[in-house]
This record gives structure tokens, sequence and C-alpha cells, in this order.
């Protein structure tokens, strides 16, 4: 794609030579990135994941995400350095053992509590997350990508996750990436169970599952979980689990459930929808940062990348042009001069 050899691309990612002007503006179309992106800051020299899962999507895939991942948490970084000290407040997330899967409820109970959430429905769970310090990422990812949590180094916890999944999935992964983040289990636990059991605690407390369930159920309908889903942001399923989790339906109704789930073909798509996530505080800085001058336009595109939204940098233009329409026509200067407030003045014969 870049009409270079394959030795050539080695030398350059070793740094041992430096590709031409042409060469580069080559890689830059053929990566998809700005020719500014090989010549940015790097303020990201450590990615430690919270918790090293088994990829389904293969190494080169895997390493290409955390590549983007560890991209956009820099672009994120230097957007925050844009402000002086002092200018946000500092938040640490809450560091809790866990020794038992059964134990990762009382720890998502505990980040609720710490946050001041109470036991209602989360509705803006990016807004939550990035309020309380964690660096919130979609990307554009393909099937079997669910998220990615890391610390960026050592220090500034990231959440990233699937933008091209369902809402509630978004949200589940969302929570269960924060439950690895938070959570130190134990090595004799499974973390994955832990993690979910958080995810499924987080977004539908104790509490608030018994007080919509009841505290003994032989049966659960369908639309009232389909009610729950809308409410909580929580898939069907989920509420069968967390059902289970709390002994409010027994053994034989979960497996009952998930069987009547599948031959309705729920299992991969279940009815209802519920809003996707949408993460908003790098745009947010970057605006901030515009406002104040602390940035032009081309570096926040630059921050914002390859996935902004252009348009919001287009009243620029514009405003010169105006600024130039008005220096120049004598008729709308002379109506500067108008004292609006002026009875004499206004409603003259000159108005």
């Amino acid at each position: 794609m870049v009409g270079v050899s394959a030795m050539a691309i080695s030398k350059f990612e070793r740094d041992e030579a430096a590709p031409r002007q042409s060469t580069l503006l080559r890689l830059a179309k053929a990566l998809s990135v700005g020719v500014e992106f090989f010549f940015r800051q790097t303020v990201v020299d450590k990615v430690t994941p919270a918790y090293r899962k088994h990829s389904r999507l293969g190494t080169r895939l895997g390493e290409s995400l955390q590549a983007t991942i560890t991209e956009t948490a820099e672009r994120y970084i230097m957007a925050e350095e844009l402000f002086p000290d002092g200018s946000f407040p500092q938040m640490e997330l809450p560091h809790l053992p866990v020794h038992e899967v059964s134990e990762a409820e009382e720890a998502a109970r505990q980040v609720r509590q710490a946050w001041s959430l109470g036991d209602d429905p989360i509705n803006d769970l990016c807004g939550t997350l990035e309020d309380r310090g964690v660096r919130v990422i979609p990307i554009d990812g393909p099937r079997g990508f669910d998220g990615f949590s890391c610390w960026a180094n050592d220090r500034i916890p990231v959440i990233a996750f699937n933008s091209n999944v369902a809402g509630d999935r978004q949200r589940f992964d969302l929570a269960h990436e924060l439950g690895h983040l938070v959570m130190d289990v134990g090595e004799d636990t499974d973390v994955e169970k832990a993690a979910n059991r958080f995810a499924g605690a987080f977004l539908a407390p104790a509490k608030s599952v018994l007080w919509e369930l009841g505290n003994k159920r032989t049966n659960l309908s369908f639309d009232e979980l389909l009610l729950l889903k809308e409410e909580y942001g929580l898939s069907m399923a989920a509420w069968i689990h967390r059902g289970h989790d709390l002994s409010v339906i027994d053994d034989s109704t979960y497996i009952g459930l998930f069987k009547r789930l599948g031959l309705k073909g729920w299992r991969a798509q279940e009815p209802g929808t519920v809003a996707t996530e949408r993460p908003a505080r790098l745009q947010l800085l970057v605006h901030q940062a515009l406002a104040e001058n602390l940035v032009t336009p081309s570096h926040a595109r630059t921050l914002l990348g390859a996935g902004s939204v252009a348009h919001v940098f287009k009243l620029e233009a514009p405003s010169s042009e105006l600024v130039k329409k008005y220096s120049e026509d004598a008729e709308l200067r002379s109506s500067l001069d108008v004292g609006l407030d002026d009875p004499e003045t206004a409603h003259g014969k000159d108005k």
C-alpha cells in the first residue's frame, strides 16, 4: 500500500531509517491517520492490563486494538494537560479484595456507596465513570471484542468498549471492566466470573433486584424482564442471572428461563432497545481548551482523532468572514451607530 519493501517498513519500525516525506504521506493514508500522528508527543509509555484475559481475536488484531486504545488515551491525557494543575478534581478508584465470586456483590455495593449512587438505575454509565476519573474510550471494534481495561503509566484508569454492540451489552462490558479495575481477585477465584457478578450487581443492586422481583419467585415473565431491561439498561438474560444470584429463583427456574430464551431466539438478540453509551469528556475538554485559547482548531481536531465530528469547528471561518463583511460594507457599519434604545433614532426616517 505504501510502495516500499517489507524491509523498509521493518527499518522504520526499528528506528533504523526514516521515511521520506512522500512515503510518510502514504503511510498516513494507509493507516488512516494524519501525518501529525507520527510526530505526536508520547505521553503513555506503559499500559498495564487490569486483567490478561484470553483473547478470541488473535495476537495481531489484539495488538492493533491495544495500540488504538493507547493512542486515544494519549490524546485524552494531552487534552487534560492543556489545563493548569488543579483545574479538575483528582479521583481515585476504590481498591477492594475479593476472595470468592460472591464477594463481588459487596464490592459493587461499596463502589456505589463510595460514589454516592444509591440503588437507582444509572442512566449515563459513561458519564458516571468519567466523572470518577476513568478515561472511557469507544472503539470501532470487530465481533468478539467486548472491552479492555488498563492502567496507563500505572496510574490512570482506562476502559475501552465496543461501540458496535447493543447498548445493554456496552453497559455490561463497561461495568465488567470497572470490576477488573477495582477488584483485587484472589488467585483461586475465577476472575471473569467475579467481574460478571460485579457488573450485574453494579447495574442492578441487590436491594433494587429484590424490590423489583420480590424475595422469592417460581417464575419470571419475559414482559417484566423487558420492562426492567429498559429501565436499568441491563439485558433480560442478565436479570435472570441476578435473580439466580440472589436466590429469588431456584436452579430449575433459572435453567427453564434460559431454555425459553433460546427457543425464542433471544439468546443471540433480545427484544427491546437500550440507548448506546457515548463518552463526552474528551470532546468537552477540547471545546473548553478552544474557548480558553489553549489550543488551535487544527490541534483540536488532532486531539479528537480521525473519528471526530469536524463540523464543530466550522464556526471559525464564518466568523472571520462576517468581520470582513462588516468592515467593508458602509451600510452595515452605519447601522452600528444606531441607538436602538433611543426613540428618536430608532423610529426616525433613517431607521
